[in-house]
C-alpha cells in the first residue's frame, strides 16, 4: 500500500510522507490521479486489465474537452461553481483541495455531468411538447433524480467493492471521507452508467406510485417547511405524527445534501424557485443537528465549548418540534419517533425534549434497519436497529413521580426483561442495551416531573443509567454464574467488551456506552491500561501489550500504596503489569499477569504448571475475583 491512515509511503525510498505535506500539496492543486486498471463486464464475468495508451488518451481528450467547454458552462450555470463551506463533514474535502462542488468530480466525470445537465435543459421543451405540462415536467423531474443517482456513483469519493465487483457510491459512510483510490463509472454503457441510474429511479418511482392506489386511498398534501412551525395545521387536527429526526451528530444531513442541491438547483430550480433560492441549502437555523462548526464563533470558542452550545441548540430545536407536534396532535393521537444512537448523551437530549413537550412514552420496538453492506455501520459493532418509540400526550395533572426504590426497581425489571426478549429475537448486544432505554422511559415519563424523596429534580440521565446498569448486571450474571459482586469496574468493563462487542477494536462511542455502565469514562480506562485510543477508535490491549519490563516489588513491612504500587507512575501514563508484581490493582490485571506467566513458561503443560503455581502463591481460588 502507498497510502494509509492519511499518510503516504514513497515509491522510491519506502519512507513515510506526512499527512500535512499531502494536504498542503493537495490544497495547492498538485494532487492528480492516475488510471491504473480498467474493469470490463463480459459474458464470463468481470475482466480486469491494466490501463493502455488508448485509455490514457481518452482521459486526456476528456480533459481537453472539459477545458474547452468549461468557460461557457460556468457562464450558463451548467456546473456547480459554488464554494464548499467549512463544516464538520466538509473539512475532509477542503483539506485535500476540494474547494468547489465541481471539484468533487474528476475531469471526465464532470464532463459527463455537464453534458447531461445541458442535454436535459435542451430536451425539456421537447418532452413537455410531446407529453403535456404535467406529465412532461414529471418526466424531467425523474430524469433530474437519475442525474443525482449517477453523480452519487460517479465522483472522486466513490470506491470499488472488490468482493462484490461493483462501484460503491459517494455516501457509503454518510460523510465526505477522502479516497486515495476511486472508481469511475462509464456513463455510456448498455445496462450500466446512466442507463442503470435511469432504470433504478424509474423502478423506485413505480413502487412509490403503487402505494396510494389501495382501496379507499385519498390524495395526500405534501408541503415543505419547518417542522417547528406548522401554521397551516389547526390545533388537535392530526391523528398521527411520524418523525425520523436527526440523530444528534451522527449524520450532517445539510452538509451532505449540498452535493445534490447544487445539481438539482440547475435541473429543477425552475419548478420550485423558492426551494432553490439560496446559494446552498439554508441550514443554519432550521437543521436540528449537533454541528460544532456552526458554534465555533469563527474559532473564538474551544471544541468543548462549541460542543456544549451545539448540543444545547439541538435539544432546543427538538423541543420546539415536539411542542408543535403536541399542538397539532389530537388528544387520542400518537407520535411515532424513530431514533438510533449509541451515545447515551444523545438519548438523554432526545428524551428531555420529548418529556418537556408533554409526551409520555407508551411503547418501544427496536427494528433492524441497517444494511450489512453499509460502511457507515460495518466493522463498528454499531447499533444495527432503529428504535421506534410510540408516545402519547401525557394526561393533564399527571403530577409528581418519586425516584424511589419502587420506581428504580420497576425500571430495572423492565430493562432486564427487554434485554432478554431482544436477545431472543436475534438483536445484537449493542441493540439489546440501546433497546432498553425506551421501555425505561415508559416508567419515567408517566409524570409531569420526577423528584427524589427529598424533592430534588431527577434528570433523564439517571433513569437511563439505572436501565444501563440493570442490563450490565444481567449480562454479567449470564457470564459468571457466581456474579461479579465486588469486582472492580475496569475488570467488568473488559468482560462486557468481549460479551457485548465481541471485538478488540471498536469505536469510542461504544466504549463510552459500556464505560458508563460501570461508571468509568474512556480517559480513565486508557489510564488504567485497558485501552489505547486513536482518533474515534479504541483498542483493548492484550496482556503482552500491557507487560512492564520490570516488576514492582515491596520492601519488607512496606504497605501497599494506592495505585497498585505504581507511586511513580506519571499522571496520564498507562498502567502496566508484570507477572512478578507484588500487588495488582484490578482483577483484569491479575488475569493478564496469569496469562503472561503461562505464555512466558512456554505454554502447554509447563505454562499450566507455572500458572497454577502462581495462583497457589497468590491465594487465587475458584471463589476469588
Amino acid at each position: 500500500p502507498t497510502y494509509k491512515g492519511g499518510r503516504g509511503i514513497s515509491l522510491f525510498t519506502r519512507g513515510p510522507i506526512p499527512s500535512d505535506y499531502i494536504k498542503a500539496m493537495a490544497q495547492e492543486g498538485r494532487m492528480g490521479s492516475v488510471l491504473y486498471a480498467v474493469v470490463l463486464k463480459t459474458g464470463s464475468g468481470l475482466h480486469f486489465r491494466p490501463a493502455e495508451r488508448r485509455d490514457r488518451e481518452a482521459l486526456s481528450a476528456a480533459e481537453a474537452e472539459l477545458a474547452r467547454l468549461r468557460p461557457e458552462w460556468e457562464r450558463n450555470n451548467i456546473i456547480p461553481t459554488e464554494r464548499v463551506p467549512p463544516g464538520d463533514q466538509t473539512k475532509g474535502p477542503l483539506n485535500v483541495g476540494i474547494t468547489a462542488w465541481a471539484d468533487m468530480f474528476s475531469p471526465r466525470q464532470l464532463l459527463a455531468m455537464g453534458v447531461l445537465v445541458e442535454e436535459l435543459g435542451r430536451l425539456r421543451p421537447e418532452i413537455i411538447a410531446a407529453e403535456g405540462e404535467e406529465i412532461g415536467e414529471a418526466i424531467v423531474h425523474l430524469l433530474a433524480l437519475a442525474l443525482d443517482k449517477f453523480a452519487d456513483f460517479s465522483s472522486r469519493l466513490t470506491t470499488w467493492h472488490p468482493t462484490r465487483g461493483v462501484v460503491g457510491h459517494t455516501f457509503q459512510r454518510h460523510d465526505f471521507s477522502f479516497k486515495a483510490t476511486h472508481a469511475e463509472m462509464a456513463a455510456c454503457v448498455a445496462g450500466s452508467g446512466l442507463a442503470w441510474a435511469i432504470e433504478n429511479v424509474a423502478e423506485a418511482w413505480q413502487k412509490l406510485a403503487k402505494l396510494p392506489r389501495a382501496n379507499g386511498a385519498r390524495p395526500v398534501c405534501i408541503t415543505h417547511g419547518d417542522a417547528a412551525n406548522l401554521l397551516h395545521l389547526d390545533d388537535g387536527s392530526v391523528t398521527a405524527v411520524v418523525v425520523d429526526p436527526p440523530y444528534a451528530d451522527n449524520v450532517q444531513y445539510g452538509e451532505l445534501a449540498d452535493f445534490f442541491y447544487v445539481w438539482l438547483k440547475r435541473t429543477q430550480g425552475h419548478r420550485r424557485p423558492e426551494w432553490f433560492s439560496t446559494y446552498l441549502y439554508n441550514r443554519e437555523r432550521e437543521e436540528a443537528v449537533v454541528n460544532l462548526a456552526r458554534h465555533r464563533e469563527n474559532g473564538a470558542l474551544s471544541a468543548a465549548e462549541a460542543r456544549e452550545r451545539a448540543y444545547a441548540f439541538y435539544e432546543q430545536r427538538m423541543a420546539e418540534i415536539f411542542r408543535e407536534a403536541h399542538r397539532v396532535l389530537r388528544d387520542d393521537g400518537v407520535l411515532t419517533v424513530m431514533f438510533t444512537h449509541k451515545q447515551q448523551s444523545a438519548w438523554e437530549a432526545f428524551f428531555r425534549s420529548l418529556i418537556g413537550s408533554g409526551f409520555t412514552v407508551t411503547a418501544a420496538w427496536p427494528v433492524r434497519t441497517e444494511s450489512p453492506h453499509s460502511l457507515h455501520q460495518a466493522r463498528k459493532n454499531a447499533a444495527q436497529s432503529t428504535v421506534i418509540l410510540a408516545a402519547r400526550k401525557r394526561l393533564p395533572g399527571a403530577g409528581v413521580g418519586y425516584f424511589n426504590a419502587q420506581m428504580t426497581d420497576e425500571i430495572r425489571q423492565v430493562a432486564r426483561a427487554t434485554a432478554a426478549r431482544l436477545q431472543g429475537e436475534g438483536l445484537n448486544p449493542v441493540d439489546q442495551l440501546v433497546g432498553t432505554f425506551g421501555p425505561a422511559m415508559e416508567v419515567f415519563t408517566r409524570y409531569d416531573e420526577v423528584r427524589t424523596d427529598t424533592g430534588e429534580p431527577v434528570c433523564v440521565a439517571e433513569a437511563i443509567q439505572v436501565a444501563a446498569d440493570a442490563v450490565d448486571e444481567w449480562r454479567v450474571e449470564r457470564l459468571a454464574s457466581r456474579g461479579v459482586k465486588g469486582v472492580d469496574p475496569e475488570s467488568r468493563f473488559a468482560l462486557l467488551c468481549w460479551d457485548v462487542l465481541g471485538a478488540a477494536e471498536f469505536r469510542v462511542n461504544e466504549a463510552m456506552l459500556l464505560g458508563r455502565a460501570v461508571g468509568m469514562d474512556v480517559a480513565s480506562l486508557v489510564e488504567a491500561g485497558l485501552l489505547a485510543r486513536t482518533g474515534d477508535k479504541v483498542r483493548l490491549l492484550s496482556a503482552r501489550e500491557r507487560r512492564r519490563d520490570e516488576p514492582i516489588r515491596l520492601a519488607p513491612g512496606q504497605l501497599v500504596p494506592d495505585g497498585a504500587g505504581e507511586t511513580k507512575r506519571r499522571r496520564g501514563a498507562r498502567r502496566q503489569v508484570h507477572p512478578h508484581d507484588a500487588v495488582f490493582h484490578s482483577a483484569i490485571d491479575e488475569c493478564h499477569a496469569l496469562a503472561l506467566r503461562h505464555a512466558e513458561a512456554g505454554g502447554g503443560d509447563a505454562g499450566i504448571g507455572a500458572a497454577a503455581s502462581m495462583a497457589r502463591q497468590r491465594g487465587w481460588t475458584a471463589e476469588s475475583r
